[in-house]
């Protein structure tokens, strides 16, 4: 009961405190207010922007269709090229294609049977610290790298690149292990 009471005093001196400021405030407040106002400065000039012209109204749209001598030469380049090193786009990514290979370092291998697996740490982007497992047929890489072969020092990774020409070029990439 006594701690009740003693609470409650204390409330109340608090409170009480809170009042005397209430006229010291009113009074700042109506010296404020009584100070005449101030000139207001002038907006500043908008400047016009200088008019730009559209000059890419003469060129192809690309939403249209390719004109037939156009199609024909990407037909000859496209026919140049070898259709055994091509990405195939039907097939469905893997969670590592999102990352390039140099976000990425080996820190070991194992093998389970006749299985070989290698453990990738991500060293960067939104994963960094995680360790993967992978398998030999996995993929990795934006460049469609597809793991060949793995040891206890390296994975290597086949990877398919544009040669610039309008076909690809494959390039093989060794991850080597990280001590």
């Amino acid at each position: 009961m006594k701690r009740i009471l003693l609470i409650s005093l204390l409330a109340l001196i608090g409170l009480s405190g809170c009042s005397s400021n209430k006229d010291d405030l009113q009074e700042w407040i109506d010296s404020v207010k009584a100070k005449p106002a101030g000139p207001i400065n002038p907006a500043p000039e908008v400047k016009q922007a200088p008019k730009f012209e559209y000059s890419a109204s003469d060129f192809r749209s690309p939403f249209a269709e390719l004109e037939p001598e156009v199609e024909t030469e990407l037909q000859v380049i496209a026919d140049g090229c070898d259709a055994s090193v091509q990405p195939d786009p039907n097939r469905r990514r893997e969670d590592l294609e999102r990352f390039s290979l140099d976000s990425m370092e080996m820190v070991g291998a194992m093998t389970k049977g006749e299985v070989k697996w290698g453990l990738v740490k991500m060293t960067s982007g939104p994963s960094v610290g995680k360790v993967f497992k992978v398998a030999i047929g996995n993929y990795l890489g934006v460049n469609h790298g597809r793991i060949t072969d793995i040891d206890e020092y390296r994975i290597v990774i086949e990877t398919l690149v544009p040669d610039g020409q309008g076909c690809w070029e494959k390039r093989v990439v060794n991850m080597a292990l990280n001590e």
